[in-house]
């Protein structure tokens, strides 16, 4: 898996950008902010958000997690850019650059560039082209998965399409705590109710309350049998 890969999965599945707005942002577009203690918690919070302009030209911050910016310092540190994400020479540096690698790590080499091409190491990609490494990766994932004889989990990622990083980061996010109106900003829904077809959580909750129902039926049956 190429380095740029890794970072795109990581990146996707923290902030669920749309694969659109991922290629589109650039260092720039990050900025570091602080906030001092306030009534809430009594603590002071400082970290990272993007400045993302998404569907309609709407404008909205998206908060990075530092672990993510780290992982795109190293990035930048392999396409020979300044590790310092806010270093004036920078700005123009899309976060996904053109020039690949054949793997993440220490030992990652660069690959030459086809004949007669130039690749700055600012340079971005398309959407298309993430798009096609996703869905390879995810076939790749697919035949793994059927080799271990895991039909369902194959099928699942053979018909996965690369909104579905966005989706995924939208039902843990919320399932994990993150209250809706805040998933909302996040995402750049224009209207909640689009946020809320992620709330899993009764559901879920429905599930394990009517299987627990019917261990305990089975339990009383096996007693009394």
């Amino acid at each position: 898996m190429t380095h740029r890969l890794t970072v795109a999965l990581h990146l996707l599945y923290a902030s669920g950008l749309r694969i659109s707005e991922a290629v589109a942002a650039k260092a720039g577009d990050l900025e570091w902010v602080s906030f001092p203690a306030d009534e809430a918690d009594g603590q002071a919070i400082d970290g990272w958000l993007l400045h993302v302009i998404g569907k309609g030209g709407r404008r909205r911050e998206v908060p990075i997690p530092y672990e993510i910016t780290s992982e795109l310092s190293a990035y930048f540190d392999r396409r020979g850019l300044d590790t310092d994400l806010e270093d004036a020479e920078n700005k123009a540096a899309h976060l996904l650059g053109k020039a690949p690698f054949e793997a993440a790590g220490p030992t990652a080499t660069r690959r030459p560039p086809r004949p007669g091409l130039t690749v700055r190491a600012a340079d971005g990609i398309s959407a298309s082209t993430l798009y096609d490494q996703i869905k390879a990766f995810f076939t790749d994932c697919a035949e793994s998965l059927k080799a271990q004889g895991n039909e369902r989990a194959e099928r699942r990622f053979r018909q996965a399409s690369t909104h579905w990083m966005r989706h995924t980061h939208a039902s843990h996010a919320i399932a994990g705590g993150m209250p809706v109106q805040v998933a909302q900003q996040n995402l750049g829904h224009a209207s909640l109710a689009t946020t809320t077809v992620y709330v899993k959580t009764e559901t879920r909750d429905r599930l394990r309350k009517v299987e627990a129902f019917w261990g305990k039926a089975e339990e009383r049956r096996r007693v009394g049998g």
